[in-house]
């Protein structure tokens, strides 16, 4: 691989300032944002930087605890999916295709990977659009300004 990431999605519930997180927004989820690593947008404020023609590996853990994923990434599609211990696809299987969504559980875990072979943006999202715009959003910049 010429990269490779862990993400971690999850949701937020925050509480007041200073103290632990909301447990009735949890139980109702009500969250206040879904975020990859931690915090809105990361990745969109700071893309991951790569090479033009790079292979990338993803490792994707949805720590929940509520929101399922679509993990999936703009202008590419997976040539390899791993979920939960067994592959779903391998490179060199051109029969099986490939596939443009790692969906998983909360709990669950698995990675893709994918070759990026043209500069230019290419933004990562789980396909689960509310979430999008919640902070669940981020950014491949291949080539220029890496």
């Amino acid at each position: 691989m010429d990269k490779e990431i862990v993400l971690v999605q999850s949701e937020l519930h925050l509480g007041p300032q200073g103290q632990p997180g909301d447990l009735k927004k949890m139980m109702t989820g009500n969250d206040d944002a879904v975020v990859f690593n931690g915090y809105y947008n990361q990745y969109a404020f700071a893309p991951i930087k790569v090479a033009p023609g790079s292979r990338v590996r993803v490792w994707l853990d949805n720590a929940g605890p509520n929101e399922n994923t679509a993990f999936h990434v703009v202008g590419t599609i997976f040539d390899t999916v791993w979920k939960e211990g067994a592959y779903r696809l391998r490179p060199g299987n051109a029969e099986q295709g490939g596939s443009q969504t790692l969906d998983l559980q909360p709990t669950q875990g698995g990675f893709v990977e994918f070759t990026l072979p043209d500069a230019g943006t290419y933004p990562f999202i789980t396909h689960k659009m509310m979430n999008m715009s919640r902070g669940a959003l981020g950014i491949f910049q291949v080539g220029d300004n890496q």
